[in-house]
């Protein structure tokens, strides 16, 4: 993550409430567009405690992970096949060095998600492919409460969609993540621009309703590549 070690503290809670596992689409959408590593290194950008270390090791990949939390390192540790504290605006990798890096639900976590990404950019290949999964920007918020989703299947929306920035009361989704670390709610335009900005192109998203959110998307995920 970058900035400040927002999760140093809650490790055990995150490690408790998510675990390692994913949701199946979520995986495989990972599993296809990782395809075979055959040995190289792959970047584990804000890895927290590196839910998706196995899904790389079995794809092939040597996977670095890098996060500014040590008290998130020190579960992803053994998941990963190296690990670094660092700040995912700064990454200590050359330029144009690698050719896949992969990130998980932390644009929420960052306040400059751009510059994030344009370091992850600096640090591909040309024609290398950066892929993310994270929340869904339109679905998921503090201007939607899917409290009840699966009950009664009705969200229930108040305005805010708009208002970009932190947030640090419950943001409707229930996992209470707002009120520890905060939210930093971003609009669907400033997430796509974050990659576009960078000079990565998008070849292909997916939307998840993923864990019963049955009535709308809950996660989103793009895999992107750098213009050559």
């Amino acid at each position: 993550m970058s900035g400040i070690a927002r999760y140093d503290g809650h490790g055990q809670w995150y490690e408790q409430t998510f675990g390692t596992v994913l949701h199946e689409e979520e995986e495989s959408f990972l599993r296809e567009f990782l395809g075979p590593g055959g040995g190289q290194i792959c970047l584990e950008v804000a890895c927290g405690t590196g839910r998706c270390g196995q899904i790389l090791q079995d794809a092939g990949y040597r996977a670095v992970g890098f996060d500014i939390s040590a008290d998130q390192l020190r579960f992803a540790r053994p998941r990963l096949s190296a690990i670094v504290q660092a700040d995912a605006r700064f990454l200590p990798v050359p330029d144009a060095s690698v050719t896949v890096a992969v990130g998980m639900f932390f644009h929420t976590d960052v306040e400059d998600f751009a510059a994030v990404v344009r370091d992850v950019a600096r640090c591909l290949c040309p024609g290398g492919r950066f892929i993310y999964l994270g929340l869904h920007p339109c679905y998921v918020g503090p201007f939607v409460n899917r409290m009840t989703e699966r009950e009664d299947l009705t969200l229930r929306f108040v305005t805010g969609y708009g208002n970009v920035g932190w947030v640090n009361h419950a943001s409707g989704d229930g996992s209470m993540i707002a009120g520890r670390v905060g939210f930093h709610h971003k609009t669907l335009a400033s997430f796509v621009e974050a990659f576009a900005s960078a000079g990565l192109g998008i070849r292909a998203a997916r939307e998840f309703s993923v864990a019963g959110h049955v009535v709308l998307p809950w996660d989103i995920a793009v895999v992107t590549e750098k213009h050559c």
